[in-house]
Parts: structure tokens; sequence; C-alpha cells
């Protein structure tokens, strides 16, 4: 089944919530900046943990050589090509977090600064993945962003109603190698900090919805 999302700029958020009610709501993810030391082993899901795709030729998580937005850290991840051989294609990298206690039928906002490291020449991308509390997916929430980084931090922000029976989220944020001119090169790289998931409150959420200049995205199940 697909569905459409509302993708909206930052600044539509604050003309629709109001800057200080949006300023108010409580960030539901943990670490959100990357400050904190991040897992790979999966042991505690409410933390972000890494995951790596097969044939990786270099996949690099740095929370101390990429400039943060603000604080002492960002994430940086990238696939490059293999020094001695390899162009680094059909690979993917990337971190996620488990987020409970949704409830089905609220709007959500997921928000995060990004910039280019310095390119991205493949694939780059957040997405929320609804789960019911036995972690089956009821639904799915993907958008790229491969075209619309620069190597300043832009806020990306989109927002989504959580579907009849999701109770919790797994927030992603990834890139790939996937996509692209087949057989160049992977050269793809991007750093994030400072990510948020967060209600938005009735009022603001119908507003939200009677705004125009709203983008389509596309939801896929």
């Amino acid at each position: 089944m697909k569905r459409s999302i509302l993708v909206v700029a930052p600044f539509a958020l604050f003309m629709a919530a109001g800057a200080a009610q949006a300023q108010f709501r409580p960030n539901l993810l943990n670490n959100p900046s990357f400050e904190d030391p991040l897992a790979y082993d999966f042991s505690d899901f409410t933390r972000w943990n890494g995951f790596f795709g097969p044939n990786a030729t270099l996949v690099n998580f740095n929370t101390t050589g990429a400039t943060p937005r603000t604080g002492a850290a960002a994430l940086e991840m990238s696939i490059t090509p293999a020094v001695g051989g390899g162009n680094g294609r059909d690979s993917f990298t990337g971190m996620l977090q488990r987020v409970t206690g949704l409830t089905a039928g609220l709007t959500y906002e997921l928000s995060v600064w990004a910039r280019s490291n310095p390119v991205v020449l493949n694939g780059a991308e957040y997405r929320i993945e609804w789960q019911n509390g036995t972690g089956a997916e009821v639904g799915r929430t993907n958008v790229t962003l491969q075209g619309i980084l620069t190597p300043t931090y832009t806020q990306q922000s989109f927002f989504d109603t959580a579907p009849a029976g999701a109770t919790q989220a797994i927030i992603v944020l990834a890139i790939q190698s996937f996509t692209g001119v087949q057989g160049a090169n992977a050269n793809t790289s991007v750093v994030w900090d400072d990510a948020s998931f967060r209600t938005i409150p009735s009022p603001a959420a119908a507003a939200l919805l009677g705004m125009g200049g709203l983008l389509a995205a596309r939801r896929r199940r």
C-alpha cells in the first residue's frame, strides 16, 4: 500500500506550531546530538546502533572528526573506494534507534540537521519504520536526500501519522551506494547532528494539514 506524507521546510513548522511550542515538545530520541558513545552490538535498541552492509569497502562512523553543528560531536558516515582496489559500490551503512511508547493516530515529526562531507554521489536517506508491540513493521516512511544536501548544515524534516497498531518506531539515518552511475566509484559521505523525533500537538497537526506549499513524498510498504 502506498500513502502520501507531508514534507515541510523547517520554517513552515514554526509557522504552523509556533517556535515556542516547538521548543518545548520533548525529544523522544536518546543521544540526539551524538555526544555519547555509539553502539554496534544491538544489545540496547534504545541507543544509536550502527549497521553495515555486505561488500562495504570502507564505512566510517566518527564522533570526533566531523565538524559538529552544536556540541563537541557529530555523526559522520561514509562509503568510499577502497585503498588498493574496489570502487565501494553496492554497500550501505547507517544508524538506527528504537523509540517506544508511541500512540497510533498521533502525528510525529522527524528532524535532523545534515550536510554533505563533501559530496553525496549515491544515496542518503532518513526514515521511520513503524512497529507494533511485537516488533512487526506496520508502516514505513522513507525520505531521500541526494541532490538536496550542501556542505552547510541544513535542517531536514517531515511529518507522519503513526498508523493503526503502531506503538513504537525505528528511526534510521543511512547512506547507500546502490544508486548512481554503475561502475563508477562510490563517494558518499554525510554528517548528521541534532536529530529529533517529537509529537505534534493536535491543533498544530491540523494547521500543518491545511498549509499550502507542502511537498509530497511517497510512503512505501
